[in-house]
């Protein structure tokens, strides 16, 4: 039987939520906005002029919440949208001045759980952690591709998997 407490998905849900929930408790009173505003905000800070597409490729965020993200810092004075010349419906998204200063206030509260967070670490272990995330990221994204039938179907190294996937 599947124990929530200890599937892997899960514990790392716990650990981001449990950040992501603090961090919220600043910028949202302060600036009023969502998380998906504040994900789409980091996003436009990385990727000046980004798209909304874009966004919702950088972010794992569905269009609908991108879109909400963008109207909400627009109307807050953060962002600022460019339609294109040739294409009405494509927009350049860019943190106005405002969206700057709160983006680096944010950072700063950002990074400085992240060091809280990795300090419970050592250094060699946050090293052996970082490759270890970047095949689970990897992994994650193999899994997205196959889909839930591909978690249904016999891996290779299980009993009764068809020859050609275990000699794969």
């Amino acid at each position: 039987m599947l124990q929530l407490e200890t599937w892997l998905p899960y514990r790392l849900f716990r650990i981001s939520t449990r950040v992501a929930d603090v961090l919220n408790a600043f910028y949202g009173p302060k600036y009023g906005f969502s998380r998906s505003a504040w994900r789409t905000m980091a996003i436009i800070a990385n990727r000046p002029g980004a798209s909304a597409k874009e966004i919702c490729q950088a972010g794992g965020l569905d269009q609908f919440s991108v879109s909400r993200a963008v109207k909400q810092l627009v109307e807050l004075g953060f962002a600022r949208r460019t339609s294109g010349r040739s294409d009405r419906r494509y927009a350049a998204i860019e943190l106005s001045e405002s969206g700057w200063a709160a983006f680096t206030e944010i950072s700063n509260v950002a990074k400085r759980l992240d060091a809280d967070l990795t300090s419970a670490v050592s250094s060699e272990e946050l090293a052996l952690l970082d490759g270890i995330l970047a095949r689970l990221d990897n992994a994650s994204a193999g899994i997205l591709a196959r889909g839930w039938r591909g978690a249904t179907e016999p891996v290779a190294d299980e009993p009764g998997a068809p020859a050609a996937k275990r000699d794969a």
